[in-house]
């Protein structure tokens, strides 16, 4: 590591990591420091449930693809059972069925 390159020369992703990481930090900031602005439990439950699920779109879908190279899904057969499908970097698809 060259420590004389700027901070974010450093990283191969820098905005990426990033939203990583502002995402995982603005639910945590908004459950900690909403009872000083709201007074309702409901709206402070309902802003933390909704920044934490986009926090895992965010991992899932973003993140883990260009960062670690990893992706995954999960399809329903016409039999009915559930197919997850994961996703390597090298683009080989792994199918593993679970009931």
């Amino acid at each position: 590591m060259d420590l004389s390159q700027p901070v974010g020369e450093n990283y191969a992703n820098p905005k990426t990591c990033f939203f990583h990481v502002l995402f995982k930090a603005a639910g945590l900031a908004f459950y900690i420091l909403s009872t000083l602005f709201f007074d309702s439990f409901v709206i402070i439950f309902v802003v933390t449930v909704i920044l934490a699920a986009l926090d895992f779109w965010v991992v899932k879908n973003i993140s883990g693809r260009i960062l670690v190279g990893l992706r995954w899904w999960n399809e329903i057969n016409e039999k009915g059972e559930s197919l997850w499908k994961f996703e390597c970097l090298d683009q080989q698809v792994r199918k593993i069925s679970m009931s």
